[in-house]
Formats: C-alpha cells, structure tokens, sequence
C-alpha cells in the first residue's frame, strides 16, 4: 500500500483473520503473554483471544454506517480468502484493492470525484448507479465463465443464460449438466455496506457478517426457485460479497454439485481450485469498478 497508514488500519491489520484482520499481530502484546503463562496449557491462546475480542469490539464501536457494515462482513467464512489461499491468484491491483477495502482505507486517492460528480468514496463507488459502460455487468460476466469454467474442468457441460420459457425473458446465470447432475445456478456479487436495514444498538457479537448475501439470496430464490422445481433442477444462487465471504446455503450447493460427478478430484479440491478461480476473478472485476468510476478504461 502506497502512502500513509492511518493508526486505524494498523489495529485492523493487527486483528486475526477470522475477526477481520490480517494476521498482523503485535510481537509486544504475544512476548508479555508468552512470558505471563509459562507452564500454563492453553492459557496463552485463551488471553490472547479476550484481547483480539476486546480490540476488535473497541474498533466496531468507532465505526458508522458503510464501514461498520464492512468491518463485520470482513469476519465471514471466506473473506480472508485471499489472504490464506495460495490458490488465489490475484494480480496486484487487484489485491491492493482487496486490501485497502479490508483496512477501511480508501482506494481511490482523497478528492477523487466519481464520474457522476460525487465523493469516489469505496461505498459510493460499489453503489453508483451512474457508471458508464455497466462494469458491474463485466465484473459479473467475468466471474460467471471462470465459474463455469471451473465446472467444465470437473466434467460439467455448462449452458450460459438459459431461457426459462419461449416467452420469458429472465435467464439464470448456468445451468449445469452431469451424469447424475441436473442443476442451475445464478451467480450474483453484492457490497456489504449495501444493506439498508441497520440497527444501531447492535454488538459485535450479535451483528450479521452475511446480512447483505442473506438479502441477496432471498431476492433470488424468490425469482427462480419455483421454476427449478418445477423443471427438476437442483437450484441454488450462488451469492458472494465483494470481499469474497460465500453464502453458506451457496457453498453446501456447490459441494453437492460436485460429490455427483465422478471427476479425479476430492470434492474439497475441486470446490477451493473454483472457488479460488471465481474469487480471483471477482477481485479483478472489482478494479474494473473502480476504474470506471474514475473513468479509466480496463480492468488491470
């Protein structure tokens, strides 16, 4: 990261992974505890983890509005994903872009207006309605053939945007092909600091890290659900967060889908190389969203 780190992102940094950090943790603070527990088993590990509870409660009472709602989304299963997986393969913008969305830190330069005259702020930015050329489109199409392209390398035939009827013009994303597999899926990304429902009493403990996907997959299931069944297809959308977090009804679908093919990898192999592929398409559409919003053409 180029420039300045704020003393707020250096405590978001020094949180774990799974509270929405990076791992960074402070040498000080493990030095005095490891001192403090000798020949204690397991008291190290349970002291450190009332801090890491204690930081990460003091920071989320100093957030508002957008940022509060990315800081919880950033402690849901797959969101360090990035950060922990060797197998995504980000290249550096769009990591840099993962990471300062991660620290609360603005990714386009202070002063930077949107295209549509506003504050390029990152929630504004993920919400604008008024970026030209649809990059959200582009960033959706391009997670869409990484993902069916991952299906396609575990023996999937994979048909794009089927029509539901001869009259109706909604499409779902892919519809999946297998042996014993008959099966369709509609991927969607969507901004945690989307949510409009925000309940200002709430605690850490009791905030939803998946409120926005939760959302987004009712929408959903309520517009393709009935006709699944009524088809015989397996159906479940496929919802992510822009800091790669998987809803947990999307990540059980897509494990099924893949334990009825007969395909040389374990289940678990095949499910982190597309989801790994997917996140790292994800995080490339992200850039794209960015640059549009300042006018730059691309997605590197």
């Amino acid at each position: 990261m180029d420039g300045p780190v704020t003393k707020r992102a250096r405590d978001i940094a020094a949180l774990p992974v799974r509270r929405g950090g990076c791992g960074l943790r402070r040498q000080r603070e493990i030095a005095e505890f490891a001192y403090a527990c000798l020949g204690e088993k397991g008291k190290q590990r349970a002291m450190t983890d009332e801090l890491d509870a204690k930081h990460q409660s003091d920071l989320y009472e100093t957030l508002q509005g957008p940022d509060r709602k990315v800081f919880v989304s950033n402690t849901a299963a797959g969101a360090g994903r990035p950060l922990t997986d060797p197998q995504v393969h980000a290249d550096d913008r769009g990591f840099s872009t993962y990471l300062r969305e991660r620290l609360l830190v603005r990714v386009l330069p202070e002063g930077q207006k949107c295209v549509c005259g506003a504050d390029a702020s990152n929630e504004h930015v993920h919400t604008c309605t008024r970026l030209q050329q649809n990059p959200r489109t582009t960033r959706h199409d391009m997670i869409n053939m990484t993902f069916a392209n991952g299906l396609r390398l575990c023996g999937f035939q994979c048909g794009m945007e089927p029509r539901l009827t001869e009259a109706s013009r909604r499409r779902p994303d892919i519809l999946i092909v297998g042996l014993d597999t008959y099966a369709i899926t509609d991927v969607t990304v969507t901004y945690a600091g989307r949510v409009t429902a925000y309940v200002s009493e709430e605690s850490m403990e009791e905030a939803d890290p998946l409120r926005a996907a939760r959302d987004r997959l009712t929408q959903k299931r309520q517009k393709y659900r009935h006709w699944a069944l009524a088809n015989g297809l397996d159906f479940e959308p496929f919802v992510m967060l822009t800091n790669g977090a998987i809803h947990p009804a999307s990540r059980r679908w897509l494990r099924r889908i893949l334990g009825n093919q007969d395909h040389r990898l374990t289940i678990t192999n095949a499910y982190d190389m597309i989801v790994a592929d997917t996140l790292a398409a994800m995080l490339r559409g992200n850039v794209h969203v960015f640059n549009a919003a300042c006018g730059r053409a691309g997605t590197g």
